[in-house]
């Protein structure tokens, strides 16, 4: 039995004054590291077994207030084997 891993990198734009909130409900998203951050721009990287689940993902930071836009800049997957998983 195989499984996949998918990995995606996203600029997130936020509002400075909600860039706090943001921050804290990203880290509490399963997958959901943060790169690099600033005062206005976030570096997310999300893992997941499906592109379905990433693109969930990328929808719900979308959808938190004070995001502006979140942009996928890199996308990779792979197949593990089962010993790899």
């Amino acid at each position: 039995m195989s499984n996949e891993l998918h990995v995606s990198s996203l600029i997130v734009q936020v509002l400075p004054e909600k860039m706090a909130e943001v921050r804290g409900l990203i880290l509490q998203m399963p997958g959901a590291e943060l790169s690099v951050n600033n005062e206005v721009k976030l570096v997310v990287v999300l893992e997941g077994n499906s592109q379905k689940e990433l693109l969930a993902g990328i929808e719900a930071i979308n959808a938190l207030p004070g995001v502006m836009s979140a942009t996928m800049v890199y996308h990779q997957s792979e197949v593990l084997e089962e010993d790899e998983q």
